[in-house]
């Protein structure tokens, strides 16, 4: 029963490469995002935006002139009215996993996915 659950609810409505996300999530007509890039470092980075596809690819500019690591999973939630609410709320939850010198996060995506199902779930539309 627990696995039909999360099904009707997927936690993300992206799940897959950088490169796609433009193909699949417009830009929020109301509200917005909350981000999750998986970096080639291992760390996880949280964002809030209306336009995850210029998000991601600002941040890949970012990459080549920077020398910043480069992104290798997206995964965009659904639209919230208070989408950098809903993001800080992520953020308290994951304060723990926070990587002492940078504004990642050091966790694995499933285990993120499990914290963002609870965050979400309380934030509404």
């Amino acid at each position: 029963m627990e696995t039909a659950k999360k099904n009707l609810h997927p936690v993300w409505l992206y799940d897959g490469k950088p490169e796609y996300v433009d193909l699949t999530v417009a830009p929020a007509s109301q509200g917005g995002y909350v981000l999750v890039l998986e970096l080639a470092n291992e760390t996880i980075r949280l964002a809030a935006t209306r336009h995850p596809a210029k998000y991601v690819t600002a941040w890949r500019h970012n990459v080549k002139r920077y020398g910043l690591p480069d992104i290798i999973r997206v995964l965009v939630s659904r639209p919230y009215l208070r989408y950098e609410a809903v993001k800080r709320g992520l953020a308290r939850v994951l304060a723990e996993n926070k990587d002492d010198e940078s504004d990642s996060y050091r966790l694995d995506v499933d285990r993120l996915t499990e914290k963002a199902r609870e965050v979400f779930s309380v934030a509404g539309v």
